[in-house]
């Protein structure tokens, strides 16, 4: 039987090929978020002119928002991903408005589904501990691991690290997050001890690389390193990379750190965005005073 061909997408109009160009060149944005932006709007373009019948973005009225979010719905698409290509457009319009090219942004006032807030799944102190004095294959898989809970890194952050980054005198880390934007993180003593053991001679290049290639290790790699440690932790609420970043953040809060200071480590541009761990801590409060408290099974 011959295989059925691919259906090529439509081509994107200029002005998203524009836009997307915007959010490569001035924000700096990933090859991940933007390929997650240019699908969005293709199945927006793909939805206008099959379903509308607009052969033109800038015709685009609040209807047709709505009617699409309505369609994807029908389809079956999670709500986190009609939310997801919601803002897409959102940011889209946005753009062509502060460009002159629209009077107003058709889906700005068009809401999404309501999501359900999951909280971050989060490690122990105890679980944490046990990770990192297990066995470790290799002192670099050690360094890969502690730093992303010690300085609460994103995966991406760590993948791009060069040597230079570690300044021991000075007892700092720099590292640049979302945009490129460059923050300066304090290094925890222990992340310095093995940083040390593990670079030894070397003083430039990549902090991370592969022991194979020499060259520096990507996203994917450290991911599968640091999934492989987290899985040999028995009753891992998690297992990605990302779980440590939150137990950082979980771990300040509960030692008393303030919501503000967590944010410049995280790096997060709004304080709602960290405000979630905060649910987390009050979660953890509920379940020990159910476990722990004499009246509170009959209360609850």
């Amino acid at each position: 039987m011959t295989p059925k061909p691919k259906r090529e997408p439509p081509p994107l109009p200029p002005d998203v090929e524009e836009f997307l160009a915007y959010l490569r060149d001035e924000r700096r944005a990933s090859e991940h978020t933007l390929r997650a932006y240019r699908s969005d709007l293709a199945a927006f373009i793909e939805f206008l002119s099959l379903y509308q019948g607009k052969k033109d973005l800038l015709d685009t009225d609040r209807s047709d928002v709505r009617a699409f979010v309505a369609v994807q719905t029908r389809f079956g698409y999670s709500k986190r991903t009609i939310q997801r290509r919601l803002s897409s457009v959102k940011s889209l319009f946005k753009f062509l408005c502060r460009e002159e090219r629209l009077a107003r942004n058709p889906a700005r006032l068009v809401k999404g589904p309501k999501l359900s807030r999951r909280l971050p799944e989060v490690f122990t102190q105890s679980q944490i501990e046990e990770v990192l004095e297990g066995n470790f294959n290799l002192i670099r898989d050690r360094a890969i691991v502690e730093l992303l809970y010690d300085e609460g890194l994103r995966i991406s952050e760590l993948a791009g690290l060069d040597i230079p980054d570690i300044d021991f005198s000075k007892g700092e880390i720099k590292v640049f997050g979302k945009g490129k934007k460059e923050r300066i993180l304090p290094l925890s003593s222990r992340a310095a001890d093995v940083l040390k053991a593990y670079i030894a001679d070397r003083n430039s290049g990549p902090l991370f690389i592969n022991e194979r290639t020499g060259g520096r290790m990507g996203v994917r790699d450290l991911r599968r390193i640091v999934n492989y440690y987290l899985a040999q932790l028995p009753d891992a609420p998690a297992v990605k990379p990302h779980a440590l970043r939150h137990s950082f953040a979980t771990h300040l809060l509960e030692r008393g750190a303030d919501l503000r200071a967590v944010q410049e480590l995280l790096g997060h541009a709004s304080l709602a965005t960290t405000q979630i761990y905060t649910h987390v801590e009050i979660k953890r409060l509920k379940e020990i005073y159910k476990k722990a408290h004499p009246r509170a099974e009959r209360e609850s």
